[in-house]
């Protein structure tokens, strides 16, 4: 080093050559600097005189010059980088720059003074770092030609070149994005300092920040009364969304529209989440209103991202994941268990099922192990099984314990200052628990969007999609009804092998057939494919005051379903009589059959409408008119083939020879709508709005088609009040406001208000032919109109402590007016159902709180992290429903949805004589064996039974309110930082108070109770009553008591269970590499590892999950209980992201 300081100073005393000034041209990319030079030496005929230490890990990323002089040519190779040059005597001398360290000091203020604990970086040199003090005033060493960069949470970072100034005073200026933060509404976007309806709104980052693979999931607890239903773990499942709780008796759901076009929740699952740019949820009247009819009980608006302005951004990203269930049932093993369930289950309600001989096999096999684990025999003239084990456990037997899925993303973003686009494709694979037939759900996505400015005032837009999804699912249809997997294995004696080996021929038992359909003589696969476009323009007239708005969009939706399933061919069924016995025979399930359905939908949609917006000094007015037009048509047909030929690779209805049967049905409504909403504001300080629209229907007669909805909203930022100067330096801002308004609801059928005749095909011959037939149509009100939801709404919105901390509060209530309900009685004789009429009310009331907190801990690496909680509530009341004799088996007035109404459990009772001699349940059909160690209920009105009375209001017998279904206090934690590079996010949601009883058929809980047949869990083994045993948390053995209205099938306070919970949700950590590790044609990379639902903390019975609590949608609802199906997945993950 000393040798080439030297050499430099005796050079610089030499005449430059002419070399120095001769031009040379280069062009080089991702080089090393060293060979840079070499270049420049051997172009320039220069010598080169450099330590080699000094630049060997130095690069030039791109390097591209056209006849230019040396010297520049070295300038723009070194860059920024700590070096200097000379060209002395044909030697180009390369060498470190000496620096000198100066010392720079000022004040860092905003607007309201100095600020304390602002950061002040080098911007080469992180570790060279200091902090304003309480009077705003810094001091630092750094080195000449550095960067300064100020950086204070919630404000705009600064960064100052150093040259010769040494003090250098900066004024801060608060985060443009907070004082100009917008928020899409309906039909344009608003301030959300000047919103005074109830709206929140979730933008990329949040939606995309733990990596999900559908918009519910990514949904789910971000926003408070955004209430997002997901009924099990089943691959391809999707949410239902609702906001702000119960809605009308009818039902109704909010109006989703994407990119301004309405879509149904089923095709907001499939869309990828990573193409969204923003979600706004509208809670109110006063938000929705502008959207009228279609909107009773609130929007979610979706906006897909655009382009950019700028070189084109690409971004890869995957995301590999594996699922689990958060519960399996723990099947009990013991060699007594036939015992236990022939001595208890059924010898305790006085009936049988196995024989002697059956009971004690497993014993004989187990002291024998020679013998066979099965055997027929012929027992008392009776084909009898022998069983001897062992007890298997098909729901660990039939079910992988992890289940793949992986999805990939890639997307193009970019443009120019006329053209801007943005491309995206997104796949999805999924796959379900089953071994021998798992789930396959292939998802692909496309999307383009495009805008183009033809002139300073006219752009032009279009938007595509498409959304292609292939399901290959097991064909769960047997014997009749839909089930599932979890249900067949429920009812099936553990001991009982698939297969069984009768006179030499291997026959399939009713579990092994099961199996065999599932795997072999049957499939189930569908198709389902939307395509959407939309073309419009924005013309911006009147020095851009006045914008013109108008588009146009078709969507097509396709749903095609194929199935066959073959029920014929032997199997053993086991079966029981009052001979106590198994009979072997064989016997065919049922013909085999093709079925096809096939489902189109179009809808057209048109949008066209006006903005004017105009300030004069402090009036500003903001003016939005326009109208919709929307035509949907759908249509449905469906055929079915018996008796195909089998074998083939593909089955035709045509290679059938059974009965034939087909149907069809045609759907279709229109809406058209004019809309006006104007906004004023004073001084941005006091704000008001009205909506209106007009809306026009065909759901109803010509008579009630069209009908007004309007609502008016006010706001106050008292932050903006002089007298609220002094408060500023903590509460930075103050707004409350105010709404009320109505909307309709047409959530109905297309074609309810008409009376329809239904045409029947007669399933019997009649002189050799099948007579088709009808039936007498329902009635229909004259008066038969719109639902009315009117909403009143209280918001206030706050942040303090220099905008780090922000509150949002709103209190509402919503009335439903004119809900369609039946009205009078009419004779059995009638024969038709009571028609039904605008004549019942509801009332929900709720209010919803969202707290967040965004912060850094300075320093070289700054530390900032995030916290965000919501939390909601509401309740909701029948105000008016027609129910003369107040009977509780319907709706009536005053009455709290979701109420249970159950008996008070006193506990068991302890002898048989006390059993006798005290109160039964009258509805019970086992109330005859109540001795010790079956359920104790309370007479609590004392006439000497358990009772119902008249189930009425006036008289319900013992029963009482014992708990309430409806989901209270629902919340969501989300905590985030990131440091240097890593990055966290923990998302916790739960309920804070919901009852639930286990219904009929939840077999995973009641077990054997619940059927005395149905498999014997370990849980009720271990815990249930004995004489040994009598603080067991279930009673006396005894099956079927969990059914219909028994002992255990009635709600009770000893059962009734909370299902109140705190779950960790979602956990993602991630590491991004810093940019000095990438090469140059990498912008970002980032790895990270995720998972769901890791942990829960609930007091509800380990078998069942709080979020699993739904039927299964896809089977029969008589089949199945609460918890019984597809097991809600805990996932673990990993992934990339890769931006170019």
């Amino acid at each position: 080093m000393k040798l080439v300081i030297l050499l430099s100073l005796v050079f610089s005393f030499g005449a430059h050559a002419s070399g120095s000034a001769q031009n040379i041209s280069i062009s080089m990319k991702d080089v090393a600097l060293e060979t840079v030079l070499e270049e420049v030496s051997a172009k320039s005929n220069l010598r080169l005189f450099y330590d080699h230490n000094v630049i060997k890990n130095l690069r030039v990323a791109e390097l591209n010059m056209t006849n230019m002089p040396v010297r520049a040519i070295l300038k723009k190779a070194i860059g920024r980088q700590n070096l200097t040059f000379q060209i002395v005597d044909q030697t180009i001398v390369l060498k470190e720059r000496q620096q000198t360290d100066i010392e720079i000091s000022g004040v860092v203020s905003d607007a309201n003074g100095p600020l304390e604990g602002v950061t002040v970086s080098v911007e080469q040199s992180p570790s060279l770092w200091t902090r304003t003090d309480a009077d705003g005033h810094y001091a630092l060493r750094v080195p000449t030609d550095s960067k300064l960069t100020f950086r204070y949470m919630g404000y705009a970072e600064q960064t100052f070149e150093i040259s010769t100034q040494r003090v250098i005073n900066v004024l801060l200026e608060v985060e443009s994005s907070l004082v100009d933060e917008v928020v899409v509404v309906g039909y344009g976007i608003q301030k959300k300092a000047n919103l005074t309806g109830a709206v929140d709104q979730i933008d990329s980052k949040r939606i995309d920040a733990f990596k999900a693979t559908n918009l519910g999931e990514a949904l789910a607890g971000q926003v408070p009364n955004l209430n997002i239903g997901i009924s099990d773990g089943k691959p391809g499942r999707g949410a239902s969304f609702n906001i702000r709780g119960n809605t009308s008796i009818n039902g109704g759901s909010p109006l989703i529209l994407l990119d301004g076009v309405p879509i149904s929740s089923f095709e907001l699952n499939n869309i990828s989440p990573q193409s969204i740019d923003n979600i706004s949820i509208l809670k109110d009247a006063s938000s929705a209103a502008i959207y009228g009819a279609r909107a009773a009980y609130g929007v979610i608006l979706v906006t897909t991202k655009e382009g950019i302005d700028g070189k084109p951004q690409i971004n890869y990203n995957n995301n590999f994941k594996w699922g689990k269930a958060t519960k399996v049932p723990k099947v009990y093993q013991g060699l007594d268990y036939l015992e236990i369930q022939e001595r208890e289950f059924n010898g305790n309600i006085g009936q049988t099922y196995y024989t002697d001989a059956q009971v004690q096999y497993p014993y004989d096999v187990a002291a024998d192990p020679s013998l066979p684990l099965y055997d027929l025999k012929n027992i008392g003239g009776k084909a009898t099984l022998l069983l001897g084990g062992p007890v298997n456990n098909y729901y660990e037997d039939w079910f992988r314990t992890y289940t793949p899925e992986q999805n990939h993303n890639l997307s193009i973003r970019g443009g120019s200052d006329k053209y801007k686009y943005f491309l995206a494709g997104d796949f999805n694979h999924e796959e379900g628990n089953l071994k021998f037939k798992p789930e396959k759900i292939n998802r692909f996505n496309f999307r383009s969007n495009n805008s183009y400015q033809v002139s300073d005032n006219v752009t032009i837009f279009s938007k595509s999609s498409a959304t292609m999804r292939r399901d290959d699912i097991p064909n769960t249809y047997l014997y009749g009804f839909s089930s599932n997997p979890w249900r067949f294995i429920d009812n099936t004696n553990p001991l009982m092998p698939e297969t069984i080996e009768v006179d030499g021929e291997i026959i399939p038992t009713d579990i092994g057939f099961y199996r065999q359909f599932i795997e072999k003589q049957s499939e189930y696969k569908t198709n389902t494919s939307s395509f959407l476009n939309t073309f419009g323009t924005d013309i911006k007239l009147l020095e851009e005051s006045l914008t013109l708005h108008g588009d146009v969009s078709y969507m097509y939706y396709h749903w095609y379903r194929n199935r066959w399933w073959d029920n014929t061919g032997p199997y053993l069924s086991h079966s029981f009589n009052n001979r106590n016995t198994i009979l072997s025979h064989y016997s065919d399930a049922g013909p085999a059959k093709i079925y096809k359905s096939n489902t189109e939908s179009e809808t057209f949609n048109v949008n066209a409408y006006a903005n004017y917006k105009k300030s004069l000094g402090k009036h500003n007015l903001d003016i939005t008119s326009g109208f919709t037009f929307e035509n949907y048509t759908n249509h449905y047909e469906t055929v079915t083939h018996q008796d195909p030929i089998l074998g083939l690779e593909e089955h035709s209805l045509n290679l059938a020879t059974g009965i034939f049967e087909a149907s069809d049905d045609d759907d279709k409504y229109a809406n058209r709508s004019i809309f006006l909403r104007t906004g004023y504001n004073f001084d941005e300080k006091y704000l008001i709005e009205l909506n209106g629209m007009h809306n026009l229907t065909s759901k109803f007669s010509k008579t009630s088609r069209g009908a007004f909805f309007g609502s008016i909203s006010a706001g106050w930022k008292i932050s903006e009040e002089a007298f609220f100067e002094p408060l500023k330096d903590v509460i930075n801002s103050l707004k409350v406001r105010g709404s009320y308004g109505a909307l309709g609801n047409q959530n109905i059928g297309s074609f309810d208000y008409l009376s329809i005749l239904s045409m029947t095909r007669s399933p019997y011959l009649l002189d050799g032919e099948q007579y088709t037939y009808t039936g007498v149509p329902s009635p229909k009100s004259e008066n038969f109109t719109w639902e009315t939801s009117k909403t009143a709404d209280i918001g206030l919105d706050a942040s303090l402590m220099n905008n780090r901390l922000s509150v949002v509060f709103d209190y509402y209530q919503r009335n439903t007016d004119n809900m369609l309900a039946p009205y009078h009685s009419l004779p059995s004789v009638f024969g038709a159902t009571v028609p039904k009429e605008n004549i019942a009310s509801l009332r929900n009331r709720g209010w919803e709180l969202s707290l967040g907190w965004q912060d850094q801990i300075n320093g070289a690496h700054p530390f900032q992290y995030g916290v965000r909680f919501n939390i909601a509530d509401y309740t909701s009341v029948i105000t008016d429903y027609y129910n003369p004799t107040n009977y509780l088996g319907d709706y009536y007035k005053g009455q709290q949805l979701g109420e249970i109404w159950g008996l008070n459990t006193l506990g068991f009772f302890q002898t048989d004589e006390e059993a006798q001699s005290s109160p039964l349940l009258t509805t019970s059909s086992y109330r005859q064996f109540a001795s010790a160690g079956t359920i104790k209920f309370e007479d609590s009105n004392g006439d000497g039974e358990i009772s119902k009375g008249d189930w009425t209001i006036g008289d319900h017998g013992d029963y009482r309110i014992i708990g309430n279904t409806t989901p209270r206090y629902q919340y969501g934690l989300n905590l985030n930082f990131s440091y240097h590079g890593f990055d966290l996010n923990a998302f916790f949601k739960g309920v804070g108070k919901r009852d639930i009883y286990p219904s009929a058929e939840t077999a995973n809980f009641w077990s054997s109770y619940n059927r005395k047949y149905q498999v014997l869990l370990q849980h009720v083994v271990e815990d249930r009553w004995t004489p040994e045993n009598p603080d067991a948390y279930f009673p006396k053995p005894q099956g079927y008591i969990a059914l219909g209205q028994n002992d255990l099938g009635v709600p009770q306070t000893r059962y009734l269970q909370s299902a109140s919970y705190l779950r960790l949700s979602n956990l993602i950590i991630g590491y991004s590499l810093p940019h000095t590790f990438l090469k140059n044609a990498l912008s970002s990379a980032r790895i990270y590892v995720a998972g769901t639902n890791l942990f829960e903390w609930t007091k509800l019975h380990d078998t069942l999950d709080p979020e699993g609590l739904e039927k299964d949608p896809d089977a029969s609802q008589g089949s199945v209980g609460m918890g019984t199906a597809y097991p809600i997945q805990r996932t673990f993950a990993f992934g990339i992201e890769i931006g170019f």
